[in-house]
């Protein structure tokens, strides 16, 4: 792995630029507003804002869901919808799965997509702990552990890039705990974005911390650094101050 930072932009994310809005005309609801973000390997890369900030809307545009009204996305130097859509590994809303499909079938099939083997999806099945859950249909699934595989589904390919928006949604405290760790260990080698509304999660992340707000950043930093920056003694009064929260 390269040690510059542009070097690891380069089997990163970088985007510049972006606006999306939502609506009809005359009632457009600006979700992105000129935002500019990048994240490379080597460390967890953390969206914290608010509901309604405009978290998954960014997530979804660097994971080439939807299209962004203007600005560019380049993922691992790519800026093609279809060639983003192959180097990253999306885990959002557990809806997504599959109903009639079991979690095995799901993962397999996701896998086979990108022309992986066995050995990622093993992987992924150990990461998320699902392995009592294999031959079950995903309709079947309680929202954690429907959580947990949608959260396998991104990683069974073994992309470069992993975009994870809440991706602790529905886990217990123990769960929760594990994938965390897992995170961090896969943020060495990837590049790992998640978004969160919980100031402990992204302190329990460390990593660069994005604020985000009414389609903004408005901070990024270290915890440590965005406290200096609003000039307040905690992650949550800055987080306030930052926010409107």
């Amino acid at each position: 792995m390269r040690d510059t930072i542009e070097g690891k932009l380069e089997s990163g994310v970088r985007a510049s630029s972006l606006c999306k809005s939502y609506g009809k005309a005359g009632h457009l609801v600006r979700a992105l507003d000129d935002v500019d973000f990048a994240a490379g390997p080597g460390q967890v890369t953390v969206l914290l804002g608010p509901n309604g900030a405009g978290k998954s809307t960014l997530l979804a545009c660097i994971a080439g869901i939807i299209l962004p009204a203007s600005g560019e996305i380049r993922v691992c130097g790519e800026a093609e919808p279809d060639k983003i859509r192959a180097l990253v590994g999306y885990s959002g809303e557990a809806g997504c799965l599959d109903g009639d499909l079991t979690v095995a079938e799901t993962l397999f099939f996701e896998a086979g997509l990108h022309g992986s083997g066995r050995e990622p999806v093993s992987r992924a099945v150990s990461l998320t702990g699902i392995q009592d859950e294999l031959g079950k249909k995903c309709r079947t699934l309680s929202k954690g552990y429907a959580q947990r595989v949608s959260l396998a589904k991104a990683v069974c390919s073994d992309p470069p890039v992993l975009v994870l928006d809440e991706f602790t949604d529905g886990l217990d405290p123990a769960q929760t705990v594990s994938v965390r760790h897992a995170i961090r260990e896969l943020a060495k080698e990837k590049t790992v974005i998640v978004s969160t509304h919980s100031m402990g999660e992204a302190g329990e992340l460390g990593g660069l911390v994005n604020v985000m707000a009414h389609g903004s950043i408005v901070a990024r930093g270290t915890g440590e650094e965005i406290i200096r920056q609003s000039g307040k003694k905690t992650l949550e009064e800055a987080f306030i101050s930052l926010t409107g929260a």
